[in-house]
């Protein structure tokens, strides 16, 4: 009796001297701890403050998954439209760079599909970029004629047109960008 009393009080003491994350929900590890503030930096429009977060995260806690997945996190900030000094070339870069270095990335799901997402803004983006630049009048083939001399009004309609359609899809690729960010912020949605 005396050794089960004994054990009991050990365990009671033991348990009660334990801090539990799930009872404690502001105990967090230094991971999770890096993604909050960088999030919150990110959400304040910081993604300078963001990025140093995490590449402080990966200097102090080298050759861990955690640290392995801070690449993941600094493509996607790079590619966030409301990131002013990101780009969509850079941050495609850095995806194929997390996609290669590690196939059991935790992110990896996500980081496929935002790279493929940033390839379609990046040719949404050319294209327009391409349209707006374009004032020299194209041929267009109708029944083998070559239509050349198209009035100045129509070659202003069609661009607008072709920018109108630009946007459409840039704005589609914008809002698509958005959900995943959301989702990834929310990884438990």
């Amino acid at each position: 009796m005396k050794k089960v009393l004994t054990i009991a009080i050990v365990a009671l003491f033991a348990t009660a001297c334990a801090q539990f994350p799930a009872f404690n929900p502001g105990l967090r590890s230094d991971w999770q701890t890096a993604l909050y503030y960088a999030r919150s930096n990110v959400d304040a429009g910081n993604y300078f403050a963001a990025q140093r977060i995490l590449d402080e995260f990966a200097r102090t806690h080298p050759g861990t998954q955690e640290a392995r997945e801070v690449e993941f996190w600094k493509a996607a900030y790079m590619i966030d439209p409301a990131n002013s000094n990101g780009s969509l070339d850079g941050g495609i870069a850095a995806l194929d760079g997390y996609l290669a270095a590690d196939s059991a990335g935790w992110y990896r799901n996500e980081a496929t599909v935002l790279r493929r997402t940033a390839v379609a803004a990046q040719g949404v983006a050319r294209q327009a970029r391409l349209a707006a630049t374009d004032s020299a009048p194209t041929p267009v083939v109708k029944d083998t004629v070559v239509v050349v001399n198209k009035s100045r009004d129509e070659q202003i309609a069609a661009l607008k047109d072709q920018l109108a359609k630009s946007k459409d899809e840039l704005a589609k690729v914008s809002a698509e960008l958005d959900r995943i960010k959301k989702r990834l912020a929310n990884p438990s949605n």
